[in-house]
């Protein structure tokens, strides 16, 4: 189960209720909050200063920008209404209220009904099942929307096994393994 809270950002750097509305998604231990198009820009950019919400540079890896180029590229060409289904969602570790990884879907529902998931988180924040939380907020954000059935994770390499191990914790489905990539589905 996961909460909507709309949340501001007072100046000491806590959470407070505001007049600027930020929609997040919340569990125990985290805050979901889709970043806009700027704030993907500014961390393409290595201007992570300007975001509110501090993100710890572990996170920010070569492949977490590559992706978010490709958010990016794809973010100009929707409308504004759905860039929640383009957009890197930031993880954001509610005891210190820093952003810690990355997860978000790779578009809308595609015809069948399934979006596919993409996730990266810290170093410092991996085998503490923190990205297995942030993955179930998602899933059960994705599952309000009547138009997604389900969601997919494709091309998990073997090796990475906490990816692997995330997917099995949130009940996703084996559906094919190569020799060095396995695919995954979820359906609602």
């Amino acid at each position: 189960m996961f909460n909507i809270v709309k949340l501001g950002k007072a100046e000491n750097g806590g959470f407070i209720l505001s007049t600027k509305v930020l929609e997040l998604l919340e569990s125990e231990r985290l805050f979901l909050k889709p970043l806009s198009f700027n704030e993907l820009l500014y961390i393409k950019n290595n201007m992570i200063k300007s975001i509110e919400t501090s993100i710890e540079l572990e996170a920010i890896s070569d492949v977490v920008k590559l992706a978010i180029s490709k958010k990016i590229e794809k973010m100009q060409t929707v409308n504004e209404d759905i860039h929640d289904w383009y957009t890197y969602w930031l993880i954001i570790d509610k005891n210190n209220q820093n952003g810690i990884g990355f997860i978000g879907f790779k578009g809308i529902p595609d015809d069948s009904g399934y979006s596919e998931v993409g996730y990266s988180i810290s170093s410092n924040y991996r085998s503490k099942g923190l990205m297995t939380e942030a993955l179930s907020t998602l899933m059960n954000w994705a599952s309000n929307f009547p138009n997604c059935k389900g969601i997919t994770a494709t091309r998990v390499l073997k090796s990475n096994t906490g990816s692997n191990r995330v997917l099995n914790n949130c009940n996703f489905n084996l559906v094919a393994s190569l020799s060095d990539e396995n695919k995954y589905v979820l359906t609602f």
